[in-house]
């Protein structure tokens, strides 16, 4: 009788501990796409102003850390304020130099930086094609920081989130409600959501945001559509002109965010 307790309770820890890490598990973050009329001005503009490296896998692609920026042509997208993906941020070491340059540069500054006690220094500027970005100082993570999404309900969104890919539910330096994205070999990002209504992301600056698939896509894809994500394009091939072929799939995020669902064979973690 004692044994059968004994394991009873290990088959209890055992599941315990296997639900806990399928919960836990987390998708390394990929990319974020933009929506722009000129795609290599666009990437000459990221590369001079925000420190983007070249990648060779496909023309005008850039990396911030493993965070691919990628755009797609289109002349007519909406700016990026008040759609479900509402803005991007940066984070330089000095950031009053970097507004400066900006200023000089003639970039559209939104709001002068300030510091914001506790936080950090932060302001915003626009792109030239209608992103909103936030540019911060926080030493901690410097480069691309963080996606700002949008909805009426963030605890929904961040709960969708966490349900679907994983990450850490916390606050950014202790104030902000935050999801942070950390992998081996992958840099980190923050997600931060506001609350407002919002427009889906699609067919505004930034057109929608890419999380890496850990495993197989279609295997990933199965395992989402379990979880009640609705699929928007099932997984399918695309050959890149200098780089290893990828698979990739769309679903439908929180409040009207498109998402990107991207493997990457034969590539290690963050390249």
């Amino acid at each position: 009788m004692r044994r059968g307790v004994l394991s009873a309770a290990f088959a209890c820890f055992a599941l315990g501990a296997f639900a806990t890490s399928v919960a836990a598990q987390t998708f390394p973050y990929d990319h974020i796409h933009v929506n722009v009329p000129d795609p290599p001005a666009a990437a000459n503009w990221y590369e001079k102003y925000f420190g983007g490296r070249r990648i060779t896998e496909a023309p005008d692609r850039l990396m911030f850390g493993s965070t691919r920026f990628l755009f797609l042509q289109k002349a007519d997208a909406k700016p990026s304020s008040g759609s479900a993906i509402d803005h991007m941020g940066f984070s330089f070491a000095d950031l009053d130099a970097k507004m400066k340059e900006f200023q000089a540069a003639g970039i559209k500054i939104v709001t002068p930086a300030r510091e914001v006690p506790g936080l950090f220094k932060l302001g915003f500027v626009e792109d030239p094609w209608g992103t909103r970005i936030e540019v911060v100082e926080d030493p901690e993570l410097l480069g691309l920081h963080h996606v700002h999404m949008r909805g009426p309900n963030p605890d929904e969104v961040f709960s969708w989130l966490l349900a679907k890919f994983g990450g850490e539910r916390t606050k950014l330096k202790g104030r902000v409600d935050a999801i942070k994205y950390s992998a081996t070999g992958f840099s980190d990002m923050w997600i931060l959501v506001e609350r407002g209504e919002a427009e889906p992301s699609e067919g505004h600056a930034i057109d929608h945001i890419g999380w890496r698939s850990a495993g197989a896509l279609t295997k990933t894809i199965e395992g989402l559509r379990a979880k009640g994500v609705t699929v928007t394009t099932e997984p399918r091939p695309l050959s890149l002109p200098n780089g290893p072929a990828i698979n990739f799939s769309y679903v439908a995020g929180p409040a009207g965010a498109k998402i990107e669902i991207v493997e990457r064979p034969g590539l290690k973690p963050g390249a």
